[in-house]
């Protein structure tokens, strides 16, 4: 059933919606300059700081549950046209399942760009927790091995 969600022409159809000439394409220039640059783990490390700067600009207020801060986070996405995030916890985790994310500019390297997308994310996502009362030794990180149209980012701790 999931794998029928994340290939629904639905999605698809709101993937497209979400393109915006000139703003793809500038950060794909940017992910890529910083490829070119610099070694992955280097341009991981920078995007993912710029994923905390991002959410530091657009702090969450204190969530009561988890679905308080779910409905936080989907109002920004809408408003940025990023799509929108799932939170699953469990008893010793919280996976992120971020969908419909903004597709890649026309010629762009794919895979370059969900990596550098993911980084932002990761980033971003790691700073919310964070100032929801997580931990700083908590770790969360994206699962590169996410479905077609989904993004899944782990929080738990690896102790």
């Amino acid at each position: 059933m999931q794998d029928m969600l994340n290939d629904s022409p639905e999605l698809s159809y709101y993937r497209r919606q979400q393109y915006q000439s000139g703003w793809q394409d500038m950060l794909d220039i940017v992910i890529s300059g910083i490829a070119e640059n610099a070694g992955d783990e280097d341009r991981r490390q920078f995007l993912n700081l710029m994923g905390h700067r991002l959410a530091q600009r657009f702090p969450m207020a204190q969530a009561q549950t988890i679905g308080d801060l779910e409905d936080q986070l989907n109002r920004l996405w809408y408003d940025f046209h990023w799509g929108y995030v799932r939170l699953q916890p469990t008893d010793a985790s919280l996976t992120l399942m971020h969908y419909a994310f903004p597709p890649a500019a026309a010629g762009a390297d794919e895979s370059q760009w969900i990596a550098g997308l993911a980084a932002i994310l990761e980033g971003a996502y790691a700073e919310w927790l964070l100032a929801q009362g997580g931990q700083s030794h908590v770790a969360l990180s994206w699962q590169q091995d996410s479905a077609e149209g989904v993004m899944t980012f782990s929080y738990r701790n690896g102790f």
